[in-house]
């Protein structure tokens, strides 16, 4: 959330500028929703892709220590990871997006 709330802050005079040319409010909204999910989901599978790559070393170790571990990474549980992260960006992306929604067009444009 901290991200997205930065985000707003650096943007403010873009999203006045936006607003002064007929952006709706749900416009700008959506705009911040998205991008929220879109980092969220991309930080999500690159630790998806980690935790998958740092579980067959440690699984491939186990292995050659003569421990009988297989490594079980089921399509399910991607799936799951995926959604907990869309999840966890759309939650915490209402609050940046609303408060971008929610500034002065003129105030905005103004601030610096």
């Amino acid at each position: 959330m901290n991200i997205m709330l930065a985000t707003v802050q650096e943007r403010t005079q873009e999203i006045g500028l936006r607003k002064a040319v007929g952006a709706k409010s749900k416009q700008i909204t959506t705009q911040f929703l998205v991008e929220s999910v879109v980092i969220t989901f991309i930080g999500g599978s690159i630790g998806i892709i980690l935790g998958v790559l740092i579980s067959i070393i440690v699984a491939k170790v186990a292995q050659a220590m003569g421990y009988a571990w297989d490594l079980v990474v089921t399509p399910i549980s991607i799936l799951v990871a995926c959604g907990v992260s869309v999840g966890i960006g759309l939650i915490f992306g209402i609050i940046p997006a609303r408060r971008a929604s929610k500034l002065n067009a003129i105030e905005s444009l103004r601030y610096e």
